[in-house]
């Protein structure tokens, strides 16, 4: 995992975690900590499934210019040595 993708999962479990300790300590009846806490695991899963598919888009391009590349040296080496 390269450097921005350790600060993203950094800020998201500090996120959670500060949010979760300000409900948990806040003055409110059990149902509206539910519902608060409900609202923020939609809110992170929602943020997780965007990282997702941003880190699955860039691995699908690296591997479509690996593919390239290697069809590229396929046909150089089809050619046979330069002379």
């Amino acid at each position: 995992m390269d450097n921005t993708g350790k600060t993203f999962a950094a800020f998201l479990m500090g996120a959670a975690a500060g949010t979760l300790a300000g409900l948990l300590l806040a003055p409110e009846s059990g149902n509206k900590v539910r519902t608060k806490l409900s609202k923020t695991a939609n809110d992170v899963l929602y943020d997780l499934e965007d990282a997702w598919e941003s880190s699955a888009e860039k691995l699908k391009d690296v591997v479509d210019e690996a593919l390239e590349e290697l069809e590229k040296i396929s046909k150089e080496a089809a050619r046979g040595p330069e002379k």
